[in-house]
């Protein structure tokens, strides 16, 4: 059973989640302890004052005797007209740099915050990673399911009376295309459409003189579609509204809404994944019509 291995493989976020807190919570002691230390070894070595002169030595006053000898009057104010210009501006007082403490102390908290942001990042991109089954990797049974349920068909059918005239019918020839994943289906439907002056569709509308009128188109999902496994064939029902597509305009309803339902199976008894030859049938009310030989196809990932 693998409710043991899930259940171990569960385990391993949450101990991963709690290694990565402690991890960041080391961190951030680490930088605290870096502060204080630095902090401790600035307050212990201040910065050196500048040397003062030192004590006992002669001052030369030469320059000072000869310039005013003793007994001499001292130099004359100077005199003249007073200067009409602004007084020169002060240069603007150079930026005290941090104290070194205080740098250091910026440099360990940024990188702190660095390596938290990391860390966590680190957790975030293992909680994405993980499967909800605990297991990192590997699809779960739903997905698993669902890839072994898909099925494609692209058919064609031969000629099916679409509605009787006074004079003759009107036959479709329709051209189906059909998915499912195993929980969700869609399909695409055009009915090419012939007026014909016989009693049945033909085999071939245009050998028979019918005249080509407006292809109608439809398009059906779940839950409306229904698709069914039926052994490697599919078996499709559902009710298609239908309208008209053309050119340089906005589709446009019909109001006409075709029940359909269609079956089928390989052509060939062989298994095997890929496009394999189909055959199948498509009822609408009383007509039926067969698939058109060599032309559609089945695909089954089963």
């Amino acid at each position: 059973m693998d409710i043991p291995a899930a259940a171990a493989g569960s385990a391993t976020v949450p101990w991963f989640a709690l290694g990565i807190v402690v991890g960041v919570l080391g961190v951030l002691l680490a930088g605290l302890t870096a502060a204080l230390v630095l902090r401790r070894r600035v307050a212990d070595h201040p910065a050196a004052a500048p040397a003062a002169a030192p004590e006992g030595l002669a001052v030369d006053d030469l320059p000072g005797f000869l310039e005013t000898p003793p007994g001499s009057a001292g130099a004359a104010p100077h005199t003249g007209w007073a200067a009409l210009t602004a007084p020169p501006v002060p240069a603007p007082p150079a930026p005290v740099p941090l104290p070194r403490a205080r740098r250091d102390t910026v440099v360990v908290l940024a990188s702190m915050a660095v390596t938290a942001l990391l860390l966590v990042g680190a957790a975030a991109a293992v909680a994405a990673a993980s499967r909800p089954d605990g297991r990192r990797g590997h699809s779960s049974s739903a997905d698993a399911t669902r890839d072994r349920d898909g099925a494609a068909a692209r058919l064609t059918f031969g000629g099916l009376v679409l509605e009787p005239r006074a004079v003759g019918v009107t036959a479709t020839y329709p051209v189906v295309e059909v998915s499912t994943d195993g929980e969700q289906a869609r399909a695409h439907v055009e009915f090419p459409t012939f007026n014909c002056l016989t009693g049945e569709a033909p085999p071939d509308p245009v050998a028979a003189g019918c005249t080509r009128t407006q292809t109608e188109y439809a398009e059906l999902a779940s839950p409306e579609l229904v698709v069914d496994r039926e052994g490697d064939g599919l078996r499709v029902t559902g009710r298609f509204p239908t309208e008209l597509r053309p050119n340089g305009s906005a589709p446009t309803p019909t109001g006409r809404v075709y029940e359909l339902r269609i079956t089928v199976a390989p052509a060939d008894a062989g298994a095997g994944r890929g496009w394999r030859p189909a055959d199948g049938v498509l009822e609408l009310g009383s007509g039926r019509a067969d698939t058109v030989d060599d032309v559609s196809v089945l695909r089954s990932d089963s």
